[in-house]
């Protein structure tokens, strides 16, 4: 029988969290068309293959896919995108935190600013932005989300309050549209501006029309630390919301952050694992770090602040001695708040790229300034960078990562490290989450066993956004795959974010090899999916 490709020798983890067993792979066109479960030559006579790969008792396992990503963009700038891909990911949910790739107006062009890498979209409706991404070449799967944030500024800017009967329905019928058309569900971004000016009546009448269509709502909720309603009221907030709508809740990037906070994860998945008891579908996210991401406005200026105000205005209003004076004392308090200043890096700050990788401490030392006052400075001439907050404890990490409804994402973006999608000083996590979970949690410090975190990685994710067919080794499975050497695997680090892992020997993408030999093979077969 010909086929495409026949994979041999390998340890086959099939995704379900069983152990591992000897086994071989036989790929024809997308699919897997049969798993022998043993590595005896005789039973690999009867295939006559195009390719085969010796995978050399490595591991073989499902592609990774990565729940929470923020690829809405990249690929329209540089379609090689390849940092989710050399880690072993095969599929990306985009579309996170309230941010998405459409509807896109001049109204939520600021909304979506800091995840566009510069570009600057043509489209305007869900359908267009489908239609967009199919047509561009991608190194992985894609399947979206649409954001709520995005869509709230879409209908009403940057508004500071409740949404009228007529903009509440023209935002259910785009997210119905959108539904319609395969968006897996909606994000919310309860802690950005404007998805924290929604009350619970827009997010749950939201969520219903998500429900309707057996959709998603994931949500990075209003939250994780102290900076409003706080992390455990945020964790209640956003189950009543989906409890009251009947909807499928995945918690994103589940953390506590900051001082404040940490010890609490116990707590948090108490409350979790009361609301499964009750028949509601919670599960959540997390990416294996203890420093986070995140956009430096949204996090150190006041909601307040911001209401009614584009990046434009917002800088020079902030270019006013008054106005600075004002905010001072809370920008501090926050900046204290996410460990202090010589705790937040900067990852990109496109008007003066020299300052990244430097602590805020290190800028305001250098300008001899306090670094609140550093920090304005930054802000009044862009906005829209971003930071690496070194915030969280390992023991809440570990506890959110051992529950068994968690899984893995990266919050990342997929990324090139040459090329127009290599500036800045990113966060690991998007070259390295997944063989970061590989290597510091399953090899050196067991924290999960390799089965269990590669269900976390794989059939956990397919099964909540419904992805058929994919998240296991199975016959007629679609043949997204990885071989890996645990022993061998190197993940990036914060002070070398951007390298390529070591220890991935190969990536295959609907049944084409894309990484052989650890060396990317220049084939982007993903898929945009929406069924």
């Amino acid at each position: 029988m010909k086929i495409d490709l026949l994979i041999k020798n390998a340890k086959i983890i099939d995704g379900t969290s069983n152990p591992w067993y000897y086994g071989s792979l036989a790929v024809e066109g997308d699919e897997i068309v049969e798993v022998i479960r043993d590595n005896d030559p005789e039973n690999l006579k009867k295939y006559e293959a195009a390719k085969i790969i010796d995978a050399q008792n490595k591991f073989l396992s499902p592609g990774f896919i990565d729940v929470h990503s923020h690829s809405d963009f990249v690929f329209f700038l540089d379609s090689d995108a390849q940092s989710k891909l050399r880690q072993g990911v095969t599929t990306e949910v985009i579309g996170n935190c309230g941010i998405s790739g459409a509807p896109y107006n001049e109204l939520s062009a600021d909304q979506v600013k800091s995840f566009t890498y510069g570009f600057e979209a043509e489209w305007e409706s869900p359908e267009e932005f489908l239609t967009a991404l199919a047509a561009v070449e991608k190194t992985v799967n894609l399947t979206p989300l649409l954001g709520h944030g995005t869509l709230r500024a879409y209908v009403m800017g940057m508004d500071n309050r409740e949404a009228t009967s007529a903009e509440l329905k023209k935002m259910q019928e785009i997210l119905a549209q959108a539904l319609d058309l395969g968006y897996r569900g909606m994000s919310t971004g309860l802690y950005f501006s404007p998805g924290n000016f929604a009350d619970q009546s827009e997010l749950i009448a939201l969520a219903e029309v998500i429900s309707s269509k057996n959709g998603v709502l994931t949500s990075h909720i209003r939250d994780e630390g102290v900076k409003s309603i706080g992390f455990i009221n945020a964790v209640k907030e956003i189950i009543e919301i989906a409890e009251k709508a009947e909807v499928s809740l995945e918690i994103s990037h589940l953390k506590a952050f900051g001082p404040d906070v940490w010890g609490s994860s116990r707590e948090v998945l108490d409350l979790i694992e009361k609301a499964r008891e009750r028949g509601l579908e919670v599960t959540a996210d997390q990416y294996p770090y203890l420093a986070t991401g995140g956009l430096m406005a949204s996090d150190v200026l006041p909601n307040e602040f911001l209401s009614n105000k584009s990046n434009q205005e917002a800088m020079t209003e902030l270019k006013q001695e008054s106005v600075r004076a004002e905010l001072r004392d809370i920008v501090a308090l926050n900046i204290k708040r996410r460990g202090g200043a010589e705790n937040q890096i900067i990852a990109n700050y496109p008007a003066d790229h020299s300052l990244e990788g430097m602590t805020l401490k290190e800028i305001a030392d250098s300008w001899d300034v306090e670094p609140v006052d550093a920090l304005f400075k930054m802000l009044t001439e862009y906005l829209a960078g971003d930071w690496i907050s070194r915030a969280l404890n390992e023991d809440d990490v570990v506890n959110f990562m051992q529950y068994y409804a968690s899984m893995v994402s990266s919050d990342g973006v997929s990324l090139s490290n040459s090329g127009v999608l290599a500036s800045g000083n990113p966060h690991p996590r998007n070259y390295g989450s997944y063989t970061e979970v590989l290597s510091k949690y399953v090899r050196d410090k067991k924290i999960l066993n390799l089965e269990e975190a590669v269900r976390k990685m794989t059939s956990l994710p397919a099964q909540k956004f419904n992805l058929k067919n994919r998240g296991l080794i199975e016959q007629n499975k679609i043949a997204d795959l990885v071989i890996f050497d645990l022993d061998q695997i190197k993940s990036p680090t914060f002070s070398n974010p951007d390298f390529y892992p070591q220890g991935i020997s190969a990536v295959i993408v609907n049944g084409k090899i894309a990484v052989l030999d650890s060396e990317y093979q220049e084939v982007k077969a993903g898929k945009l999916i929406l069924s």
